[in-house]
């Protein structure tokens, strides 16, 4: 998900957003500064798209959903000069949150969002996106959800069943969604998901991932990335919530095997990695640094690197919601990194 509400932060920001101009990079270049080695540049969008979530499809090409316009694109990471609209969700503004619920099938969250007036309470809902075949995507609402404030992360539960889990950042808490029947109901509510008190805003539990039995999360600006042990067919807890970490300002990220997150943290420009222990080690990017600016999710892909490592692709924001130094931002983009 998802730091766009962080444009709320500084209008000094969506002014000097407004008056920068982003310095052009080309698809596929590589970049080996800024703790960035083996990073390529899959595609860039134009200057002031962002990029808000990312999923693969079987075939290994990637889906990204779009904050600034309710888009779904699709790219080859193997072709990617050139990204292909899949579908414009007409009556919202935004898209957030992706996940594959059954073989080339996708949930997705969309809503309303804009800048100035953040996320638009009531607005929020489920989508799905059949991809198999020749004949398009196909695309149906699974349901509204009308008591959301702000529909963010989204992992798959029990994919043979359609079912999902979504994190609604606005509230703090997280919802069960049946994509098959459209039924919802609130399965995990803990004072762990709830924004900070303290917070310049209010956003609490924001990316959410599943894991051998546990669901992982970031709550943004507590800050907070932990766990907690779930019931498989409910996602209701099962165990206590545990703290792993307090040192990121995660975004959205993603897992391995192993339980190491590479965790998107957007406001200061860097790609984190979290053991299961709490350890850190920054594995790109920095605070004033254009290899990421803005990351907002992490996906590790389906096919083994060059030298046989896990890519990990990281899309952007473009530094939207805090112009580096003050000044640059670019067009989101999708970046891959070998870890």
């Amino acid at each position: 998900m998802k730091f766009h509400t962080l444009v709320a932060l500084s209008s000094a920001c969506l002014a000097s957003h407004a008056a920068s101009s982003a310095l052009p990079r080309a698809e596929g270049a590589s970049c080996s500064s800024q703790g960035g080695s083996n990073a390529r540049v899959i595609h860039q969008f134009p200057e002031g798209t962002w990029i808000e979530n990312i999923a693969e499809r079987p075939n290994g090409n990637l889906l990204v959903t779009l904050l600034d316009r309710p888009e779904l694109h699709q790219i080859d990471p193997r072709h990617p000069a050139n990204a292909t609209l899949v579908h414009r969700f007409a009556g919202h503004t935004s898209l957030f949150g992706i996940a594959e619920t059954s073989p080339d099938v996708f949930a997705i969250i969309a809503g309303n969002y804009s800048s100035g007036a953040g996320a638009q309470a009531g607005t929020y809902a489920v989508w799905s996106a059949g991809l198999a075949g020749d004949k398009g995507a196909q695309v149906s609402k699974v349901a509204d959800i009308p008591e959301a404030n702000f529909l963010n992360g989204m992992t798959a539960l029990d994919a043979g069943a359609g079912k999902i889990l979504v994190s609604d950042s606005g509230r703090g808490l997280v919802l069960r969604v049946d994509t098959l029947s459209g039924e919802h109901a609130t399965v995990l509510d803990n004072e762990a998901f709830k924004p900070a008190p303290n917070a310049s805003i209010a956003l609490g539990v924001n990316g959410i991932r599943l894991l051998d039995g546990y669901l992982y999360y970031t709550n943004t600006f507590a800050p907070l990335y932990g766990r907690v042990a779930i019931d498989r067919e409910t996602g209701e807890a099962a165990g206590p919530f545990e703290t792993i970490s307090t040192n990121v300002l995660g975004d959205d990220f993603a897992l391995d095997k192993r339980g190491i997150a590479y965790i998107s943290a957007n406001p200061r420009n860097e790609v984190v990695r979290v053991d299961q222990h709490g350890g850190t080690e920054v594995v790109a990017g920095n605070l004033n640094s254009t290899l990421v600016p803005g990351p907002t999710a992490a996906l590790l892909g389906k096919v083994q690197g060059r030298r046989g490592s896990q890519v990990l692709y990281v899309v952007t924001s473009g530094g939207q919601a805090g112009p580096i130094n003050g000044t640059y931002t670019e067009g989101g983009k999708i970046l891959a990194l070998e870890v």
